[in-house]
């Protein structure tokens, strides 16, 4: 089975997260034409693929790991804030204070 995948919409870091997901049921060969990614999806359990349901599943993947990228892109500063918030009480630790 082919399926054609939009670089311009999907980075390579998107498809290739979903290309691991997939691992575990089907190999996948990837090959780049232009924009467009051709990736040829085959049954590594020898069984049957249902192209309908298969194609549904990549696009839903595609999509939320996209989503997924994009809420880390937008909250990696408000992460990075918490985190230096968070262990900035530590630095006014002392040896004494870790030993009570």
């Amino acid at each position: 089975m082919n399926l054609e995948v939009n670089r311009d919409i999907y980075s390579d870091s998107v498809i290739s997260k979903v290309v691991y997901w997939l691992s575990g049921n089907y190999a996948v060969e990837r090959k780049l034409n232009g924009n467009t990614e051709i990736m040829n999806i085959t049954s590594i359990k020898d069984e049957p693929i249902d192209e309908k349901t298969l194609h549904h599943k990549v696009f839903q993947m595609l999509n939320d790991q996209k989503l997924r990228n994009i809420i880390e892109d937008e909250t990696n500063d408000i992460r990075t804030i918490l985190f230096a918030k968070a262990f900035a009480d530590f630095d006014d630790l002392t040896e004494e204070d870790l030993t009570e």
